[in-house]
C-alpha cells in the first residue's frame, strides 16, 4: 500500500468531495473538515494545541464559584480566601484549616465548611455560623425575698438574634427570704453581643428566661422573682457539626464525616441534635448529592439512596452495585 502522505495541511475544506480533500504527488496537499486541539502553522505542519495555562503561582485549593454572586472562592494553605478570577489576587476571609473544604448559598450567604467549623461570609466579613454552647453559671444563694426552694439556672449565648444552645443547669437551694447570686461564664467568642439567663421556678424543671445581660456582666443578683419570659427554643442541642461534605436539603444544613450525615435543625442551621439528627451508613460517605426527594449518598462500592423529607422518615435503598467515583456529584 502506498504512503499517504499527511502533511502539508492547506486548511479547512466543508464544500468539496472527499476525494478532492487530498492530492498526491511532489506538491501534495491535504485539506481537513475538522481539527480539534490542534493549530496549523502557514507551512501547514500542526501541532497539538495547549490544553494548559499557568495563571498563578499560588497553589489554590478547593475552588468554588458561587451560582449567586459569581464570585470565586478557595483556600490558600490554612486560610479561607477570596479570589479575583482577573488577576488571581487573593483576600484572606479567615482560617479555616488545612484540608477538604465544602461550599453551599444559604439565605444568600456564601457557606463553607471545613477542619476550623462552619464559616458564612455576607459581603463584608467572615464568622463562624455556630456558636460555642456556654458553661454553666456559678450560682450561689444570698439574702433577699425569693420563694424558699430549688432554683435551676442556665445560659444561652447571642450573637444578634441568633442564640445558642442552652448550658448544663446549675442547681442551688435557697432558704426563705433568700436571693441568687449568679456568676455568668467567661465568654471568649468576640463575636457574642450578649448572654441570656434563663431559670426555673421554685422545686419546677422548665427553664424559662430571665433576661438579657451584656456579656461583661460578671456578677448578678436576683433578689425577688423575676418576670419569666419563653422557653429556651434551643436545649438539649449541640453546635452544628462541619464536614467532609455541606449541602442544603428542605431547609436544612447537611454534613457528613466517615460515615455519619449530620442534619442541622430546620431553619436553624447553627444546632445540632445530637440524638436524632444523623443516619449512620454501612461505609464511608464518598459524594452526598441532595434532591427534592431525598439524598443521594456514595459508598466505597454502591451508590444509595436516602427517601424521604426529614431526618426522622428517610429509608434506605441500594441503587447501585458499582463503586462511584469519589468527590464526582
Amino acid at each position: 500500500m502506498a504512503d499517504i502522505r499527511l502533511m502539508p495541511v492547506m486548511g479547512m475544506n466543508n464544500v468539496a468531495e472527499d476525494a478532492a480533500l487530498m492530492t498526491q504527488g511532489d506538491d501534495g496537499r491535504l485539506f481537513l473538515r475538522d481539527a480539534v486541539n490542534v493549530d496549523l502553522t502557514p507551512a501547514g505542519k500542526a501541532h497539538l494545541r495547549q490544553g494548559l495555562q499557568r495563571v498563578s503561582t499560588h497553589n489554590y485549593r478547593n475552588l468554588w464559584q458561587s451560582p449567586l454572586h459569581k464570585d470565586v472562592f478557595g483556600t490558600l494553605g490554612a486560610s479561607w480566601v477570596k479570589i479575583d478570577p482577573q488577576t488571581w489576587d487573593a483576600l484572606p476571609l479567615t482560617t479555616m484549616g488545612d484540608g477538604r473544604v465544602s461550599h453551599v448559598v444559604l439565605n444568600s450567604l456564601v457557606c463553607a465548611a471545613g477542619p476550623a467549623g462552619i464559616m458564612t461570609y455576607d459581603g463584608t466579613k467572615a464568622q463562624r455560623l455556630t456558636i460555642d454552647t456556654p458553661a454553666s453559671p456559678l450560682v450561689l444563694s444570698g439574702s433577699g425575698s425569693l420563694v424558699a426552694g430549688k432554683y435551676g439556672l442556665a445560659v444561652a449565648w447571642l450573637r444578634g438574634t441568633l442564640e445558642s444552645s442552652t448550658s448544663a443547669v446549675a442547681h442551688v437551694d435557697v432558704a426563705a427570704n433568700g436571693a441568687l447570686d449568679v456568676t455568668m461564664p467567661y465568654c471568649m467568642d468576640a463575636s457574642i453581643t450578649a448572654a441570656r439567663l434563663y431559670m426555673t421556678e421554685p422545686n419546677g424543671g422548665e427553664l424559662r428566661r430571665v433576661g438579657d445581660f451584656p456579656v461583661d456582666a460578671v456578677n448578678i443578683n436576683i433578689p425577688v422573682g423575676p418576670e419569666l419570659g419563653d422557653f429556651p427554643p434551643f436545649r438539649h442541642l449541640s453546635p452544628m457539626p462541619t464536614g467532609d461534605f455541606l449541602k442544603y436539603w428542605r431547609g436544612r444544613l447537611v454534613t457528613s464525616r466517615a460515615n455519619v450525615i449530620r442534619f442541622s435543625e430546620a431553619m436553624a442551621y447553627h444546632v445540632h441534635d445530637e440524638r436524632h439528627g444523623f443516619v449512620q451508613m454501612p461505609q464511608r460517605v464518598t459524594f452526598l448529592e441532595p434532591v427534592d426527594g431525598g439524598l443521594w449518598v456514595g459508598q466505597v462500592d454502591h451508590v444509595a439512596f436516602l427517601a424521604g423529607s426529614s431526618p426522622a422518615d428517610l429509608t434506605m435503598s441500594r441503587k447501585s452495585s458499582r463503586a462511584p467515583v469519589p468527590f464526582s456529584a
